[in-house]
């Protein structure tokens, strides 16, 4: 009698993806003209990177882990408050 096979390994989904998706919302939000709450999107997609490579462990991060921890959160949260800030002071007029 043959042993049966294990089962497959189970794959884990890559927190990038989320992230990737988040920002192609917003991206897709900017070219429908909608400036504004494209670019908040953008951010928040990179905000929650920034906590979800705060949180998880190194090895359920994935593709988020580039460098240190502190290092990884400290650029994504920068990136987020820097899109954030420039959504927010950016003047837009109306065409018309």
């Amino acid at each position: 009698m043959t042993e049966p096979e294990p089962p497959p390994p189970r794959r884990r989904l890559d927190p990038l993806i989320g992230v990737v998706l988040g920002v192609a919302c917003g991206v897709a939000l900017v070219v429908m003209d909608r400036l504004r709450p494209g670019m908040y999107v953008v951010a928040a997609s990179l905000g929650a990177a920034a906590v979800l490579r705060l949180v998880l462990r190194p090895r359920a991060a994935g593709s988020l882990v580039v460098r240190g921890r502190h290092i990884d959160v400290l650029v994504l949260t920068a990136l987020a408050v820097a899109i954030a800030v420039l959504a927010a002071i950016t003047p837009l007029h109306s065409v018309g």
